[in-house]
């Protein structure tokens, strides 16, 4: 009967998770064509090369706690107290790592001439931190209950899509875009706030010294996989703004966020599975499922190569043709991140293999800088290197995932130790 009733929160938890990830993936493909043509190619690319800056202390902040606390709510969801003990102690850890963060972002800042002459893109787009921190949608994913999370981005998204026609018209408005972005994510923080307080009766306290140490002890295994993440995410458009310009930039950021709005429709059902598996195991179900996994995934891919020119066009207009084959060698490397990431924490993870889950992402980090560092000095540096480094950093990762899962052979039983 419990099964049923979480099969259930699972299918509302997805459906939620969904309409989310059109807001956090879609509803920006209504504004990019907009700004695309707005803004120059050299502005769209700094625009994007600082969220790709800033993305670095996002990561820190947020320091794995979208696997590490989703899980911990999602096994302890009917206990009240628990529940409240474990937001409060993430929410302590988040808020002081922002203000190291804060400290780190002012020493580079004001250290390096190519960040200091953009120094307030820089804090604008930092700022959006503070909404991230008070979403809690870690929490809401652990408590199955995203549909408050849902209305509250549907708020915020649409106010935000709305400002940018309203007051980006012109390409010197690009700094306009990090402060309508991080004002809209700071309002849906304040909303967020008010949603927890009175509908899960949460009540905000300073946790203890050792609790906040095993805090960050416990989550420090999923943080080291959020970093490796950092690197096929980030860091490749990153090199390319430090080494090439903010124009290159632009032409791979066009690519990858197609891609992975793609994989955002693809990862809500991966999101909502891994509270479901954390709880319940369901080694049956999760079986059931992997095939079509497989069909749909390869079936996106084969979609995007071939349609990628027109995505493009329509998404970019034809001033970003050179991302095109940027983007069909992404649309290759779907099917491997695809695959990788629902054998990932939904079935290794869930089951108890979370130390081989995140080698798996920091075998990917390591084998993606391995490969800037060998383009850096053999001076191949461009966005179809980066595409085919991110290509082959997934097959890496897809490898390694089915290592373990022979090694131990965990499709040939029903259970899971």
């Amino acid at each position: 009967m419990q099964n049923k009733s979480d099969k259930k929160a699972l299918k509302h938890n997805t459906i939620a998770l969904m309409i989310i990830q059109i807001l956090n993936y879609v509803l920006p493909f209504i504004t990019l064509p907009y700004l695309a043509r707005v803004l120059t190619v050299s502005d769209y690319g700094l625009v994007f090369f600082a969220q790709v800056f800033v993305d670095y202390f996002v990561r820190f902040v947020m320091f794995g706690f979208e696997y590490s606390a989703v899980r911990q709510v999602a096994v302890h969801s009917n206990n009240q107290k628990s529940v409240n003990h474990i937001l409060n102690s993430v929410l302590f850890v988040q808020i002081i790592f922002f203000v190291i963060g804060f400290l780190v972002l002012n020493i580079i800042i004001f250290s390096f001439q190519k960040f200091s002459k953009d120094w307030l893109l820089y804090y604008l787009t930092y700022m959006g931190i503070i909404g991230s921190i008070f979403s809690f949608y870690w929490f809401y994913q652990g408590m199955a209950r995203m549909k408050f999370i849902t209305i509250l981005n549907i708020i915020t998204r649409t106010i935000f899509m709305i400002l940018i026609f309203t007051c980006i018209k012109r390409t010197e408005d690009y700094i306009l875009y990090p402060l309508l972005n991080s004002t809209s994510m700071i309002i849906g923080g304040i909303i967020s706030v008010i949603f927890v307080k009175k509908i899960f009766n949460i009540k905000f306290y300073i946790p203890k010294m050792e609790t906040i140490l095993e805090t960050i002890r416990y989550s420090s295994q999923f943080f080291l996989t959020k970093v490796a993440i950092s690197f096929y995410r980030s860091t490749n458009a990153f090199v390319l703004g430090v080494v090439v310009t903010s124009t290159v930039v632009a032409y791979y950021v066009a690519a990858d966020r197609i891609f992975w709005a793609i994989y955002g429709l693809y990862g809500t059902f991966i999101n909502a599975l891994f509270p479901y598996m954390s709880k319940n195991k369901d080694m049956q179900f999760f079986k059931k499922i992997c095939k079509y996994t497989i069909i749909i995934s390869i079936a996106a891919s084969l979609l995007v190569c071939l349609t990628s020119k027109y995505l493009i066009y329509i998404f970019f207009s034809p001033k970003y043709q050179e991302s095109i084959l940027v983007l069909q060698i992404l649309s290759i490397a779907f099917i491997f991140y695809a695959l990788l990431e629902f054998l990932g924490f939904p079935f290794l993870g869930a089951f108890g293999y979370v130390k081989e889950t995140n080698r798996g992402y920091i075998v990917g980090g390591i084998f993606d800088f391995i490969g800037l560092v060998v383009l850096y000095l053999c001076n191949k540096i461009n966005i179809y290197s980066m595409a085919i480094i991110v290509l082959l950093t997934f097959v890496v990762m897809f490898l390694h995932r089915i290592y373990y899962i022979h090694k131990y052979k965990l499709f040939k039983s029903e259970e899971v130790a």
